[in-house]
């Protein structure tokens, strides 16, 4: 498990690099059988380096189905540049939201990541969510603990209980709750064994909302 991140990540740092790609004269069947064969869902088309565009693999089933119409059966030998879908393309220095927000729009599974008209990676909707976690998930050990704080002086006291329980406090969210509740606090704490921490916040009258 990986410490978080110190700056929020760009797809140069979610993407991926070792791509399976054909040139736009490949002809369809051959294409999806290196689909089939490498396991990946999407393939990449480039012309002297440059990017072309990109199939899916769920797109081509139906041009290869058994029972596909013989006028349809008659493009296996077409170029796989006829297929091309529509996918938007990203750039490796964006965020992985302004990512994320492109390929819901474009309801696609994935995009490629294009710098000046060169494939330089893919990224898919997985890469994001594994960003994502690795980005929020402290380094292990680690426990979650969620404890609600009626205001910022007990918060002070949250903190001085990991002080002197010698607790090391890795990560930490505060959310204002709504009718002035107080304050959600989410830590992140380097231990697993909380009992010594979990009877200093009950002597001070902190309980956890969930350990």
């Amino acid at each position: 498990m990986r410490a978080p991140s110190a700056r929020t990540p760009v797809l140069r740092d979610l993407m991926r690099t070792d791509l399976v790609v054909v040139g736009p004269q490949v002809p369809l069947g051959q294409a999806h059988r290196l689909l089939v064969q490498t396991g990946v869902r999407y393939l990449p088309v480039v012309d002297g380096g440059r990017y072309r565009g990109m199939v899916g693999e769920r797109y081509l089933r139906p041009f290869l189905a058994p029972w596909a119409p013989a006028s349809v059966q008659a493009q296996w030998e077409a170029p796989v540049a006829r297929f091309l879908q529509e996918f938007p393309k990203a750039h490796p220095e964006e965020s992985p939201e302004e990512a994320a927000f492109r390929m819901e729009a474009a309801r696609v599974g994935a995009l490629p990541v294009v710098e000046e008209e060169v494939l330089v990676g893919l990224v898919t909707a997985f890469d994001l969510l594994r960003g994502l976690l690795d980005h929020l998930r402290p380094g292990a050990p680690a426990s979650p603990l969620e404890v609600l704080v009626p205001d910022l002086p007990r918060l002070r006291a949250l903190l001085e209980a990991l002080e002197a329980t010698r607790t090391p406090l890795l990560g930490l969210h505060l959310f204002r709750e709504a009718g002035g509740l107080g304050f959600r606090t989410l830590l992140y704490v380097g231990a697993l064994d909380l009992r010594s921490l979990l009877a200093h916040l009950e002597a001070l009258g902190l309980r956890p909302i969930r350990p």
